[in-house]
């Protein structure tokens, strides 16, 4: 624990990452680190450098999948008042990247603020929406995000501004491993309109999804004028199970954890997946899941 002396109340070593995420799959980290201030944070990243120690950043672990034999390295996530916050200024959000999206989400609605509505349903961390340009059929988040505060591998804190910054699909051109803070630009509405909305986003998914289950959300990103989830069960694979792994009945691009299930049974299915996919229709599947 010398690596990280006077840090002993947020590093926990050999720690259980798997009721961290929604799959409940895998194995301990190295250490699990969660700062509460920027500095701190600083100190975490700048350690971990010194001492060629691996780091990974944990949102809410919903489209994530840890391998059972766990994370060598540091896992950070975080935490605390400062690294959580949000802040509202007329049609301003400044918002950090420990903070819940669902619950932003609902913010808006009460002060009657538009723009995130197309990732109401999503659960996740504001960071890790940015980073992966969360979204749907209803809009992603980075249409709305005019700057962010990033900090990079040695501790340094810069800002991007949008002319900098791109999104696309499930894509951002930020690099940079720490997504600190966004700042979103929101439009005035009617709370009930607003609401209205998110109702018809929150039925969508329920007919489509298989929200009741055991998940991390779409495993594979939507090729180029592909739907992943028809392909697969195109490709007969609707329903397939490997051990305790089984691809969804309701919409193939989602991969159910039944009890008795492994990390290695959710790969398998993906690399099955992925090669039939292939074979049949000469289309390679890309990974919206994150795998460790």
């Amino acid at each position: 624990m010398s690596i990280f002396s006077g840090l002993e109340n947020i590093v926990k070593p050999d720690y259980a990452l798997a009721p961290l995420t929604w799959y409940g799959l895998g194995g301990a980290a190295d250490y699990f680190i969660t700062p509460q201030t920027v500095d701190e944070l600083k100190t975490v990243v700048q350690r971990c450098r010194e001492n060629n120690i691996p780091t990974y950043v944990l949102g809410f672990g919903s489209n994530l999948l840890i391998d059972d034999n766990g994370v060598r390295g540091a896992v950070i996530k975080l935490s605390g008042d400062e690294l959580t916050a949000s802040k509202f200024d007329g049609e301003w959000l400044t918002v950090w990247g420990g903070a819940d999206l669902s619950k932003l989400v609902l913010a808006c609605v009460k002060k009657g603020l538009s723009g995130l509505e197309g990732v109401a349903g999503i659960p996740g961390s504001v960071g890790g929406a940015v980073r992966m340009n969360a979204g749907g059929n209803f809009g992603d988040i980075g249409a709305s995000v005019e700057s962010v505060v990033l900090m990079d591998s040695e501790g340094e804190v810069f800002d991007r501004l949008k002319p900098d910054l791109e999104f696309q699909y499930r894509w951002t051109n930020i690099t940079d491993k720490f997504i600190l803070a966004a700042k979103i630009k929101l439009t005035p509405a009617e709370p009930d309109q607003i609401l209205r909305t998110i109702k018809e986003i929150w039925i969508y998914k329920k007919n489509s999804q298989p929200l009741n289950t055991k998940n991390a959300g779409c495993v594979f990103k939507n090729p180029r004028g592909f739907s992943a989830g028809a392909l697969i069960d195109r490709a007969g694979l609707k329903g397939k199970q490997i051990g305790g792994a089984q691809i969804s009945e309701k919409h193939a691009n989602f991969i159910v954890a039944h009890e008795g299930c492994a990390s290695a049974d959710i790969l398998k299915l993906i690399n099955l997946a992925r090669q039939t996919v292939k074979e049949q229709f000469d289309i390679e599947l890309e990974l919206e899941l994150e795998i460790w």
